[in-house]
């Protein structure tokens, strides 16, 4: 259902909709921008630095290549697979402000060694790079909620927690899921801007 709703619509009469968990979330109910980035599929650095009207820097907080060990199957990634992991900030550079946090998987075996090198060096969000070099991609929706997400934004290294709506979306090369991106937004920053 989720699925078939973010494929060609953003529009879900009476605004009811529910994630893989059968979570409800009424969409009518969250801000107009954050509700467009839930939907949309482009990239989320150029829609945030329309909106909040600042450049916005890609901050990489921690990446490695490791053995999975759990299955990843949206990406049809198992147990065993070496995988790409990434998690980035993306912040404000007038403000300060992190309008979002990212989770990324990727299959590094179907990436070529440009694009897997770039990705590794992790300089540019993984949208903008896949732009910039004009790779064909296709990106499906296949989660959605709301949750309080655990953070390590302070400078004393003890967690933060923040409430946040993610997404996760599978980015398929050559037609294959190659990652899987979780982007978790925090509501008050959005929230805050609607008024």
């Amino acid at each position: 259902m989720l699925k078939e709703h973010f494929r060609s619509r953003g529009f879900i009469e009476g605004g009811i909709v529910r994630n893989i968990n059968e979570d409800a979330m009424d969409m009518e109910a969250l801000p107009p921008f954050l509700r467009t980035l839930l939907v949309t599929d482009g990239t989320v650095t150029k829609s945030l630095e329309a909106f909040f009207w600042e450049n916005i820097k890609v901050e990489k907080r921690w990446q490695e290549e490791f053995i999975l060990t759990m299955d990843l199957p949206f990406i049809q990634a198992k147990v065993d697979d070496l995988t790409l992991k990434r998690e980035v900030i993306l912040r404000g550079v007038s403000t300060n402000d992190i309008y979002a946090y990212a989770t990324s998987y990727l299959r590094t075996e179907l990436l070529d060694e440009n694009i897997k090198t770039q990705m590794v060096e992790g300089k540019i969000g993984i949208g903008e790079l896949l732009r910039e070099i004009g790779l064909e991609t296709y990106r499906e929706i296949v989660d959605f909620g709301r949750e309080v997400f655990q953070a390590y934004n302070r400078l004393d290294g003890e967690p933060e927690y923040v409430e946040t709506i993610y997404r996760t979306y599978i980015i398929h090369i050559g037609g294959k899921p190659a990652m899987q991106i979780t982007e978790r937004f925090p509501i008050r920053l959005f929230q805050n801007k609607a008024k």
